[in-house]
């Protein structure tokens, strides 16, 4: 039994129509016992102000004429009024609205005194009655006027509206849970249609989205939320994919050169020479080596961002030994201009930036490359421009991905994996910097990142 009214109450659409079922419920109850309660005072007060209205008017004509000079009209009984009575000092009836006069409602009431009795009766009859009692002084001695009401007719009139409401609100606590429990299937259902097409999406397609209400609600924002994390996890599905072809078409390569020339050797029985190890397996080792670990540091920027230890770093020292080594190889001209700049974040990654800066602009330089450094307010800018072909503007966007090679000439065979602008754009990021490519006013290709100073 439990086990089904867990289930039973498990759906939204069920908790939440039995939570404004029992709501409205107690809501109704308390409304209903106040409107009866404030009812029964109003008649009470009702026949209170009627009963002394008439008990006033009364005593000041016993005032005015004694008891035997009252007109028959103020002790006839009206509306609200169901019994009249003038008591002598001991108590008697001396006048009475009743053909036949019985007790009095209550004790004799001292002159100029006022009391209201709840529940009163005069015999013979047992019938109670809210009744006003005055006391009056007069020459011929002092009298009590008494005006009651019939509480009976009060209390039907109650109990009348006690029963309405009792028949009445059962339906509409009734009306009220059919209503809630449609109007909120109405407005889960776009929430179930979400849930079913989520649920027929797989992992194999991330291409379908769930279908977006056009309520302006909740619901829909929830379904545009939806899309959008679909949208990211085909994204992220395609890169990974894209990711691991690349890599596994990277590492194959220096894997089957070096595989080829020992499988040769194992053929042969013929042992590898020194030269084919210096110009051939050693090469090919290393390169699969940095492979690997750019592989390795993007990773681990994917799972946690690049870790960045801080400390203050010298940019500009940076950029002088990078000069310095491109000096050294000879290749090309090199032209350096540097600003004192402290940074801070990891001297090695930020070495590494500048390294894949320029070892990628040495791939593609005719002749010279130049290496600036500007400082704007609490920033700095490193440029590395090479006099190159250029990139076309439509792929300039494209660079900092990772395996991305623009043209053949971008080739394995020059050194380039496609993955050293992908690392640059990590460890920037991670210095809370930003990167870009542009053209040089003299058609080249200039590579830039800015970072924050000390």
């Amino acid at each position: 039994m439990r086990q089904r009214v867990i289930r039973v109450l498990r759906p939204v659409r069920s908790r939440l129509t039995l939570t404004a079922t029992a709501l409205v419920t107690v809501a109704l109850v308390i409304a209903g016992a106040v409107m009866v309660l404030v009812l029964h005072r109003v008649l009470l007060d009702s026949a209170d102000n009627t009963n002394t209205a008439r008990a006033t008017d009364i005593a000041a004509a016993l005032a005015e004429s004694g008891p035997d000079g009252i007109d028959d009209g103020l002790l006839s009984p009206g509306q609200n009024i169901d019994l009249i009575q003038i008591l002598d000092s001991e108590g008697r009836v001396l006048r009475s609205s009743r053909s036949h006069p019985g007790g009095a409602l209550g004790g004799v009431v001292p002159a100029g005194a006022r009391t209201v009795l709840d529940g009163a009766t005069a015999a013979p009859s047992d019938a109670e009655y809210r009744a006003t009692r005055v006391g009056v002084r007069t020459a011929a001695g002092d009298f009590t006027v008494e005006v009651g009401t019939a509480e009976s007719a009060l209390n039907r009139l109650v109990l009348l509206v006690a029963g309405l409401c009792a028949a009445v609100f059962p339906v509409v606590v009734a009306a009220m849970a059919w209503l809630t429990h449609v109007f909120v299937g109405r407005a889960l259902s776009p929430v179930e249609r979400i849930r079913s097409q989520v649920a027929e999406i797989s992992d194999a397609d991330l291409a379908e989205r769930v279908p977006v209400p056009a309520t302006g609600d909740e619901v829909e924002t929830l379904a545009r939320t939806m899309n959008a994390m679909l949208g990211r996890l085909e994204t992220a599905q395609t890169t990974q994919r894209r990711f691991v072809a690349d890599a596994s078409h990277e590492l194959n390569s220096p894997l089957t050169s070096i595989f080829g020339l020992l499988d040769l050797a194992d053929q042969t029985d013929e042992p590898v020479d020194v030269d084919t190890v210096r110009t051939l397996l050693l090469p090919e080792a290393d390169r699969m080596r940095g492979l690997i670990a750019d592989l390795a540091l993007l990773a681990r920027a994917d799972e946690s961002g690049a870790p960045v230890p801080r400390t203050d770093v010298d940019l500009a020292r940076l950029v002088a030994d990078e000069a310095e080594r491109l000096r050294a190889l000879g290749r090309h001209g090199i032209d350096v201009s540097t600003v004192p700049a402290i940074v801070r974040g990891d001297p090695g990654q930020l070495a590494r930036v500048v390294r894949n800066l320029t070892d990628n602009a040495a791939r593609y330089a005719r002749t010279r490359l130049t290496l600036t450094m500007t400082a704007d307010g609490g920033t700095v800018t490193v440029a590395v421009t090479d006099d190159g072909p250029g990139i076309p503007e439509a792929d300039r966007h494209r660079v900092f991905e990772r395996f991305v090679r623009l043209d053949a000439a971008r080739s394995r065979s020059s050194g380039g994996s496609g993955l050293g602008l992908a690392i640059v754009a990590e460890i920037v990021r991670a210095h809370d910097g930003t990167y870009g490519v542009d053209v040089d006013g003299r058609g080249g290709t200039r590579f830039w990142f800015t970072l924050p100073t000390t």
